[in-house]
């Protein structure tokens, strides 16, 4: 039987097979997000060679067992798009298996076809479980609080979840799921959906893990491996951005606090209630800030987004005006921002980098007009801290990329042995 060929997002297809059981799959068409995830990907030792995925115009998308893999689903390239060979591949699958430098592939059982009214996302309120709103984490900026909860499925075992809760009038929520519906990337928080009563809408994601900011200052860790373990995290982090550029998304809340790991040591980034996608002709700032600035936390932000006056140059004093300041969140203002984070790790109090400023509103004077970067932590690694300086540089135009980034903290990653 020949499988349906499905025009549906990387990001859907996890959504839509997530509570069915292992070997379940969906054949889609290629998207530009499965382009982006293999420039990224395959630059790195993987389990599948890059000749695999070269250019597929079609996707497996098969559910598997997370407790062998690291995510719930994998994707597959496949090399034909007619339809009679297409079956022969499908029964081919499992040939693969015999490679010794590939896990067995999950046997398929049974194909999926998503319902094409299936846009809402909606997820039954009757199968999310143990929720406790008071429990964990504070409420955020744009949310009434985050629990973690248990999403029962009837075909699969329970799945470990992230509840995310919003008040009905509060524009994000659909401004925040809009966004998250487009991403799909191992090292960003995948949302499964989103449900509703009368006084909240909610957001259901994947248990990343815990706060990196819970990581950071290793002490159980050797000298050497903690700076391999920084290393690694920047390499997993600025992998992250990259594929968040290639989807003209700016962060702009990137802190170790919006940072997830968990137990294997694999990052993924959240909170995308600050984030934008800039696209062409509309007004990608409408949510930037408040007019005092008051919604940023200003020891993460560069200079360009900072109030205030600029460093003095010659017979010129700009002072920044609010409306000024959401101008100049780009890729290059998460670079300032990731150099923070990776300054965290080693602070013995990560959620106030700059430690010797007490007054979080001192924070511009000293960023911006007197064009200062944050100290070197004792203990940091000289070659470590040059990669640093490169992401504060003054003017945004001459900071690092996160290409470059993550190319050095790779290297950094085998010094540290």
């Amino acid at each position: 039987m020949l499988p349906h060929i499905q025009d549906i997002t990387p990001s859907d297809a996890i959504r839509s097979l997530l509570p069915h059981p292992n070997g379940t799959y969906i054949v889609r068409r290629s998207t530009s997000n499965d382009e982006i995830i293999e420039k990224i990907d395959y630059k790195r030792n993987s389990e599948v060679e890059p000749s695999t995925f070269t250019s597929p115009s079609l996707i497996l998308s098969v559910r598997v067992d997370e407790t062998v893999y690291k995510n719930h689903v994998r994707h597959y390239g496949l090399c034909s798009t007619d339809p009679n060979i297409l079956e022969d591949i499908l029964k081919k699958y499992k040939q693969k298996q015999c490679s010794p430098k590939i896990r067995p592939f999950t046997p398929l059982k049974k194909e999926l076809v998503v319902p094409p009214n299936d846009v809402e996302w909606r997820i039954d309120q009757k199968h999310i479980h143990d929720i406790d709103f008071g429990r964990l984490i504070n409420p955020g900026q744009h949310n009434s609080g985050i629990s973690s909860a248990i999403w029962k499925c009837r075909d699969q075992h329970d799945i470990q979840v992230f509840i995310k809760r919003f008040k009905k009038e509060q524009s994000h929520f659909n401004q925040e799921l809009s966004l998250l519906k487009g991403l799909c990337y191992p090292l960003i928080i995948t949302c499964y959906g989103q449900y509703s009563d009368k006084d909240y809408s909610y957001l259901v994601f994947e248990n990343g893990g815990e706060s990196l900011e819970s990581r950071c200052r290793r002490k159980q860790l050797s000298a050497t491996n903690n700076w391999k373990f920084i290393a690694n995290v920047g390499f997993q982090v600025a992998s992250a951005m990259i594929y968040l550029r290639e989807k003209n998304i700016v962060h702009r809340d990137l802190t170790a606090g919006n940072v997830l790991i968990n137990s294997h040591n694999h990052v993924r980034i959240a909170d995308f209630g600050h984030a934008f996608k800039k696209e062409e002709g509309t007004n990608t700032l409408e949510r930037a800030t408040t007019t005092n600035g008051e919604k940023f936390q200003y020891r993460f932000l560069p200079p360009e987004c900072l109030p205030g006056s600029k460093r003095k140059e010659p017979n010129e004093l700009t002072t920044i005006t609010s409306e000024n300041i959401c101008a100049k969140f780009t890729n290059k203002s998460d670079v300032w921002s990731f150099g923070i984070v990776i300054i965290q790790l080693m602070l013995p109090n990560p959620s106030k980098p700059y430690p010797l400023i007490e007054d979080d509103t001192d924070i511009p004077k000293y960023i911006k007009s007197d064009a200062k970067i944050h100290p070197q932590p004792d203990e940091c690694p000289e070659n470590m801290y040059a990669v640093l300086r490169l992401c504060w540089d003054y003017d945004a135009k001459d900071r690092i990329s996160f290409d470059e980034i993550r190319e050095r903290m790779l290297k950094l990653e085998a010094v540290y042995l």
